[in-house]
């Protein structure tokens, strides 16, 4: 169960922080903006990126979102699917996480690249959630 202070903390306009496996085993660390649904959480990377790549090739991955004002903080691990194009949620999805960083004059132009053609949004349901509010 996650207290209301974490269900605040993660409906803000905060950057999560991604760490994938990078083949040498290090970890690939990557600040994206993100949306949480109150079940997973989801995030967009291109094709032609190492995050990419990196996840195909091992699925496990890491996030965290930290509350710079305040002692609040959420680390989640589990494994990573790839939400291709052709999802009928991958529009929505998109849409939901450009709305939540962008004033409502910028949806539509950060809309169409967020969009682009060799975008995918990764989705991960959390295995395990950390933090100083979280239960599980």
């Amino acid at each position: 169960m996650i207290a209301q202070t974490v269900q605040k903390l993660l409906s803000q306009p905060n950057n999560a922080i991604v760490a994938v496996n990078r083949p040498s085993g290090g970890p690939q660390v990557t600040p994206v903006w993100y949306l949480w649904d109150g079940q997973a959480f989801y995030f967009s990377t291109t094709t032609d990126r190492a995050k990419y790549s990196n996840i195909k090739r091992n699925p496990s991955i890491s996030l965290i979102v930290d509350d710079v004002q305040g002692d609040e903080y959420v680390a989640v691990y589990g494994d990573a699917e790839i939400i291709e194009r052709e999802d009928s949620n991958f529009v929505h999805l998109t849409t939901q996480i450009v709305e939540k960083y962008c004033s409502p004059a910028q949806v539509e132009q950060t809309l169409k690249r967020a969009l682009g053609s060799n975008r995918i949004l990764v989705k991960l349901q959390p295995e395990k959630m950390v933090g100083p509010h979280v239960n599980g």
